[in-house]
């Protein structure tokens, strides 16, 4: 089971990658997590070799596919969590997200694939009865 610190890591490289086409350096993920940039080097060296990113000191980080089929789950988990807070429980946006952040970590592909055929249902439902 990959550790929730390495989730979050493989998470924040994979939206930066997304969003900017391009590895991320070790100072521009620093920012992001808000951690000093000699411990993002030693997890990017940690991540290397357990073969979840490609990292090259003073070119950046990029996901393998191992590492950004870890990232892409979590933030699955993530998306479901939050839109079921928000949506279905009414809970604030922000709120909701920092909640999603804390649950993805320890609740099972199981579970949240059960919760997303639950939402489904009840969307489908809502809207046979308008």
């Amino acid at each position: 089971m990959v550790s929730s610190n390495i989730e979050d890591y493989l998470e924040q490289i994979y939206l930066f990658i997304q969003k900017n086409k391009r590895p991320i350096k070790t100072t521009e993920l620093a920012k992001i997590l808000n951690v000093n940039p000699s411990a993002i080097t030693s997890m990017a060296k940690k991540l290397h070799s357990e073969g979840y990113v490609i990292y090259e000191p003073y070119v950046g980080i990029l996901l393998t596919k191992k590492g950004e089929d870890v990232a892409k789950k979590t933030i699955r988990k993530h998306r479901i969590i939050e839109t079921f807070l928000k949506d279905y429980l009414g809970v604030d946006k922000n709120i909701a997200s920092e909640e999603a952040c804390k649950m993805e970590h320890t609740v099972s592909e199981d579970t949240i694939d059960k919760l997303y055929n639950f939402m489904n249902k009840l969307r489908k439902e809502k809207e046979e009865q308008n």
